[in-house]
């Protein structure tokens, strides 16, 4: 039957009569049926994982109960140790609680969260430990939320003997393991209210397999990671400024904001690291357009806010640092700038001008310099206050 003589009954209250109403059943789709969930158990002391993963027979570990788990189940973490990786690639929520420890000693990593199939998966309220790469590692995935989690002392391959994959140096790009949390080509995922410490860097964000773009970093306390940075934005694809623009379908570190963080004391190992640093590594990165905004950031080796372009065919422009607190950063001096003094905003490039950075309403104290630029380019530098002990407000090199 045709949509008019059926808008046509509909106006004659024809389908007020029986027939009338099976005929409107008939037009109208069913609502389709809400897809069916299941709530997965794991407990170290109690478990086995010859179990049915229930509340009463819960497995053993946390790898077993993501095996069985299906896309939108949610997996109960009891407090306890537990010795292993594990390997995410359909959407779960894995929630702990007080006590719920990811011991990866001697393994690459604690937690994985692969591909797209992993879209909106959520990492909440576990301590994740001692992996010789990432604590948490998000790649080439979307929609991720990672929450109310400690990651603390990863990062230990770098100190291997014969350092392998995210712990090797690459060219320009240390070897930094990975640091606690690491988001490799990933966008739209959210990172808040976690405590990183004592890893060799913070929470790094980069751009190998494709663009990292539109991720919230809020709200995380970024502590005593003492070989690298605090939070880093890193573009080390070289394809990120396809055409010698930036071409943000196949890479670039991009429209991420990072928000009301604390960033202290990271990068002390000889200039080791900024409280934040958005940088490139070779020709070819791209980093811009992202928003750094009302975090605190103090006593870091290098300075509180760093920018470094490297090479020629880099883009860092658009990025807007705003509303931050800065103080006593740069105490280890940044060498590749060649500044020695503290400072709380940097912006230094070797060859190509940074263009268009937004730097306004920071607070900054016990600097001596509050902002220093080189080769930056068009910045609008306004509303910016100095607090005790700042010699110099804003100076170029």
């Amino acid at each position: 039957m045709s949509w008019e003589p059926l808008s046509r009954w509909l106006a004659s209250g024809a389908l007020t009569t029986a027939a009338g109403v099976m005929l409107l059943a008939a037009a109208t789709p069913a609502a389709a049926a809400a897809p069916t969930t299941t709530t997965l158990y794991v407990s170290a002391s109690t478990g086995s994982d010859s179990n049915a993963c229930t509340a009463a027979a819960p497995c053993a570990t946390i790898g077993h109960a993501v095996a069985q788990a299906a896309a939108g189940d949610t997996i109960m973490v009891a407090p306890g140790t537990y010795d292993e990786q594990v390997t995410i690639t359909v959407p779960l929520t894995l929630e702990g609680s007080s006590g719920s420890i990811i011991d990866a000693s001697g393994l690459t990593n604690g937690i994985i969260v692969r591909g797209s199939g992993a879209a909106g998966t959520v990492i909440d309220g576990l301590r994740v430990e001692g992996a010789n790469q990432e604590g948490i590692l998000l790649q080439g995935t979307s929609d991720v939320t990672v929450e109310h989690n400690i990651v603390t002392g990863n990062d230990a391959g770098m100190f291997s003997r014969s350092p392998t994959g995210e712990c090797a140096p690459t060219g320009v790009v240390p070897g930094d393991c990975g640091e606690g949390i690491h988001l490799m080509s990933v966008t739209g995922s959210t990172i808040s209210g976690n405590l990183v410490a004592d890893n060799a860097g913070g929470i790094l964000l980069t751009d190998e397999l494709g663009p990292t773009a539109h991720n919230i970093i809020e709200d995380n306390y970024v502590v005593d990671n003492a070989w690298d940075c605090g939070i880093t934005l890193a573009s080390h694809s070289p394809r990120a400024m396809a055409g010698g623009k930036p071409d943000g379908a196949t890479g670039g570190v991009y429209a991420n904001q990072i928000l009301n963080n604390e960033s202290v004391d990271n990068g002390l190992a000889d200039d080791a690291g900024a409280g934040i640093l958005i940088a490139a590594a070779g020709p070819g990165g791209a980093n811009y357009d992202n928003v750094v905004e009302g975090n605190s950031v103090s006593g870091n080796g290098n300075p509180g806010l760093t920018m470094h372009s490297h090479a020629p065919n880099q883009y860092l422009g658009g990025n807007t640092i705003s509303g931050n607190y800065f103080n006593d950063d740069n105490t280890e001096g940044d060498a590749t700038a060649h500044v020695s003094s503290t400072v709380g905003v940097l912006l230094w490039s070797a060859v190509v001008p940074i263009p268009g950075t937004t730097i306004s309403g920071n607070y900054f104290s016990d600097l001596h310099y509050g902002i220093w630029t080189h080769n930056a380019v068009g910045s609008d530098v306004s509303g910016n206050s100095d607090g005790s002990g700042v010699a110099v407000g804003a100076a170029q090199g």
